[in-house]
């Protein structure tokens, strides 16, 4: 299999390394964009996506994956961003179908949403990461895929599993380094299950 790699990739596979879980116990909100790389994949509390015209705070507390995600049907703008998202998967020899879900349930094919956390986007990148992976525009869509692409490469590199890579995504690599595992946090195994139930059951 051959895999494309590019300068951004790179160094994220070296800020994922063991030296990771000597970022020990910082927390995520005490996290500064400026701090050491490794910060950069912290990919705090980002479940939760509202646009920034949400009428109300009901709709801000609306979980990212919709009910038509919910129950598999083909949610509503995924044939717009599904080339975009087919191309990447293919460009960094991404299992197929893992991004489409992972898309799905991060913003349910949304390019404008912005989590409470502040992450962005199609692939739900925050600030930090995106700057990291040169994602110089967040609402992008095909930038943004590309970057939420890049990452997820980097993180099955670095972890071996699909299972981890999607932990760490979420909740960063250091986070799955110090768990050993997927961190039990509230939202991290909940998160896992759902990509991949929507990847096993593949097009929406």
């Amino acid at each position: 299999m051959i895999r494309t790699f590019f300068p951004a990739t790179a160094a994220l596979l070296a800020w994922a390394s063991p030296a990771l879980a000597q970022q020990a116990d910082a927390e995520p909100s005490s996290i500064e964009a400026d701090d050491a790389p490794a910060a950069a994949f912290e990919l705090i509390e980002h479940r939760v996506a509202a646009t920034p015209h949400a009428s109300s705070a009901a709709a801000a507390d609306t979980p990212v994956m919709t009910v038509a995600a919910a129950r598999h049907e083909r949610p509503k703008g995924r044939e717009r961003f599904l080339a975009f998202i087919r191309a990447a998967e293919l460009r960094h020899a991404l299992p197929n179908g893992l991004l489409d879900a992972l898309i799905a349930v991060e913003s349910a094919y949304q390019p404008g949403v912005v989590s409470r956390a502040g992450a962005m986007g199609l692939a739900q990148l925050m600030p930090a990461t995106a700057r990291a992976l040169g994602v110089l525009d967040p609402f992008d869509a095909r930038m943004n895929v590309d970057g939420g692409a890049r990452f997820l490469r980097a993180m099955l590199d670095k972890f071996g599993s699909v299972t981890l890579a999607l932990a760490a995504y979420n909740a960063g690599p250091a986070a799955v380094m110090r768990a050993r595992g997927i961190p039990a946090n509230s939202e991290t195994p909940t998160y896992v299950r759902k990509v991949l139930s929507a990847w096993r059951l593949g097009s929406f």
